[in-house]
């Protein structure tokens, strides 16, 4: 069974890159609309992995990631290197895994095949 990925992102570039990454790779990405529809998918069938846009205002990740405690499903957030506040605040959310946006595009195919990123810590400012 092919793994599954699910991302809350509006960024074309970034939505793209994983799109593109996850077929190089056989992995099966979704990106829904909306939060609604994200929740909806995530509850019925949860997925490997869920990445999150920590900077979306459509989704707002973090209310997301306390809406789905619970869950049990692993989580990366990507976000600016220069937004520590950001990134506090998604590790106090539930956010597993925190990487600045260069750091989430290096390791893109480690992250959606299920590796561990080259450097596994501190890309965001927060271990």
């Amino acid at each position: 069974m092919a793994r599954r990925v699910l991302a809350a992102m509006e960024d074309l570039l970034f939505k793209s890159k994983v799109s593109e990454t996850a077929s190089q790779l056989g992995v099966e990405a979704k990106f829904p609309r909306s939060p609604e529809k994200l929740l909806a998918v995530l509850r019925e069938s949860p997925p490997d992995l869920l990445i999150l846009d920590l900077n979306s205002s459509r989704f707002e990740p973090l209310g997301l990631l306390r809406e789905i405690d619970g869950e049990n499903v692993p989580t990366v957030g990507f976000l600016s290197h220069v937004q520590k506040d950001l990134a506090v605040a998604a590790r106090e959310a539930g956010c597993d895994k925190i990487m600045a946006r260069s750091a989430f595009t290096r390791d893109l195919p480690e992250i959606l095949s299920g590796g561990a990123p080259a450097d596994t810590n501190d890309e965001a400012g927060v271990g």
